[in-house]
């Protein structure tokens, strides 16, 4: 019983953390972030040995968001910092609100102007959105210890930009950049649950954290009616109609192999909805585009990739990123054009670290037919990264094949 707990109150870490954070930094601010990080753990930890078996309370998120308000008051009175009851709203303000606030928090927090963009991601990602430093680090491509000065910085730049401000967080006065750093947010964290590579889910998929991305997106939309914020819906939409078909029985199916008629038709509709053409062109419409390309495609011919690798150029113009290079690549490889392919690859290689787990599979890939031994091997280093048992399942069945 104590693991079937632990697991219970494992997951409800991520789909509490955000929303408690949220609550709890509107009410104390940026000055008490460590302290408010510390409550959430404890108050988690508390729940561990609270919650027992037919004894788990009715409302969990409001059990640990006064459990770590009281801790966070408690911290404070301890380094006596707390100069009168009346220094923070009441708790009939804040207790178990009927708002999500998350939205607006990552909206407050990017405005801070003397704090970096990539700051600002890192630290929503960790505690908005309750992401491990691990898979800020796969999918920031920084390194863990990065993060960890990332996030202390943050603290300190964040405490210094919102300092004597007013804390009441609002859709009001947004400008166009900040809306772009919310709507890069999301693309990451929808990208982190796509593709997960935690070992402690069967699936490759984070299906609660698309979803959490995918509503978040929606209220963004809804309040700002952005053509990129649509076009981002319509990506996220894309990818969700193949989650039905994405693992069989415990199995991972390339896309290629997947059925079909197993596809979620309403979100392909949903998708297409959102799939507006901007006025001037956005990396979310031309991914959307090429999402829609391969699910409408009756062949996967040299023709149909030729076609996937013109939007991948477009692509390139608007972001150089990477990912989409290597995507690039390995689109060329199919189309038979290797010479450019490989040309590519040694740019992407400069690029990305020698232990990308996506890097060493397009690279193996391209090198199959030709150099053999050298593909062999970097499969076999890439099987020694991996931990996840259905990833490095797929991958041995399918290493003399496209992945």
């Amino acid at each position: 019983m104590k693991n079937k707990n632990s697991s219970f109150v494992e997951s409800s870490y991520r789909t509490f953390y955000g929303k408690l954070f949220s609550a709890l930094f509107s009410q104390f601010g940026a000055n008490y972030v460590s302290e408010i990080e510390d409550a959430i753990q404890n108050s988690f930890y508390k729940s561990l040995k609270s919650w027992k078996p037919n004894q788990v309370p009715t409302n969990k998120e409001n059990w640990l968001f006064i459990v770590a308000r009281n801790d966070v008051l408690n911290q404070i009175k301890r380094e006596n910092r707390l100069k009168s009851a009346n220094h923070f709203k009441s708790t009939e303000e804040t207790e178990n609100p009927n708002e999500d606030l998350r939205l607006k928090t990552i909206l407050f927090l990017a405005k801070s102007k003397n704090v970096s963009s990539k700051v600002k991601v890192i630290f929503i990602l960790k505690n908005i959105f309750g992401l491990h430093i691990k898979e800020i680090s796969e999918c920031t491509l920084l390194s863990q210890d990065a993060i960890y000065k990332s996030i202390s910085r943050a603290k300190k730049d964040f405490r210094q930009a919102t300092k004597d401000e007013d804390f009441d967080l609002t859709f009001k006065q947004v400008s166009e950049n900040e809306i772009a750093i919310v709507e890069e947010i999301l693309y990451a964290v929808f990208n982190i649950g796509f593709d997960s590579f935690s070992e402690k889910i069967k699936s490759i998929i984070n299906e609660d954290l698309c979803m959490e991305a995918l509503a978040l997106a929606k209220v963004l939309s809804d309040q700002f009616e952005r053509t990129t914020t649509k076009n981002l819906l319509a990506l996220f939409c894309f990818h969700l109609a193949r989650i039905p078909s994405k693992v069989k029985n415990d199995k991972i199916i390339s896309f290629f192999e997947q059925d079909r008629r197993n596809w979620n038709n309403d979100f392909i509709k949903l998708a297409f909805h959102y799939l507006e053409k901007p006025e001037k062109l956005n990396k979310y419409y031309v991914e959307a585009l090429i999402a829609s390309k391969h699910m409408t495609a009756t062949k996967n011919d040299i023709e149909h990739w030729n076609e996937i690798i013109k939007l991948y150029k477009i692509m390139l113009s608007l972001s150089n990123s990477p990912i989409m290079k290597l995507n690039l690549c390995y689109s060329l490889s199919k189309a038979q054009r290797m010479d450019e392919a490989k040309k590519l690859l040694q740019i992407v290689e400069n690029e990305l670290p020698n232990e990308h787990i996506y890097l060493s599979l397009v690279k193996a890939n391209i090198f199959k037919n030709t150099q053999t031994l050298e593909s062999e091997k970097i499969i076999d280093q890439v099987l020694k990264n991996i931990n996840q048992k259905i990833r490095r399942e797929y991958i041995l069945e399918n290493m003399s094949t496209d992945f």
